[in-house]
């Protein structure tokens, strides 16, 4: 199975899909001379983008999430450091401003469920910490107990003692 790739002043280039979708994007990032360290994707010729960079993809392989024969744009996705997605660019310059848009929208869109997802994490964590300060104070005071019961029976077998 193979796609074709359009990037530059309508350029293409012909790649086998039959592999996973990291070995696809380190064959794009070679061919289109990108550093290992940008985040590529493909999006349709209507602008909808594939998400191949997204984790969950990775290991997926491409000719299951690409039509075969169909033509894709190369698109180089911005994030800032603490991974917030801020903007897409597509590699083919001669696009339609519809185009942009769309793929604008769908990098908002997932930045508004990153930010759902941390806000999630952040209210599981900041519960789980309150339940483990609970379980903890209930630890802590069984342990006071538990001392105070020993020193107590230590107390009476000590008077045992003294007393024979």
């Amino acid at each position: 199975m193979f796609i074709y790739i359009k990037h530059g002043d309508n350029d293409q280039f012909l790649v086998n899909a039959n592999c996973t979708v990291v070995v696809l994007m380190q064959y794009m990032k070679t061919r289109l001379r990108l550093a290992e360290s940008e985040l590529i994707d493909l999006c349709d010729e209507r602008g909808v983008l594939k998400f191949l960079f997204m984790p969950q993809n990775s290991q997926e392989s491409a000719c299951g999430l690409l039509k075969p024969r169909e033509s894709f744009i190369a698109c180089i996705i911005k994030r800032t450091s603490d991974g917030a997605y801020t903007s897409v660019t597509s590699l083919l310059p001669s696009v339609h401003s519809a185009l942009i848009e769309t793929l604008q929208t769908q990098i908002d869109n997932l930045e508004k469920t990153r930010l759902k997802q941390l806000h999630v994490v952040e209210a599981l964590m900041a519960t789980s910490m309150g339940i483990n300060a609970q379980v903890l104070l209930k630890i802590t005071k069984k342990r006071k107990k538990v001392t105070h019961a020993a020193d107590e029976v230590q107390r009476q077998t000590g008077d045992r003692k003294s007393r024979n």
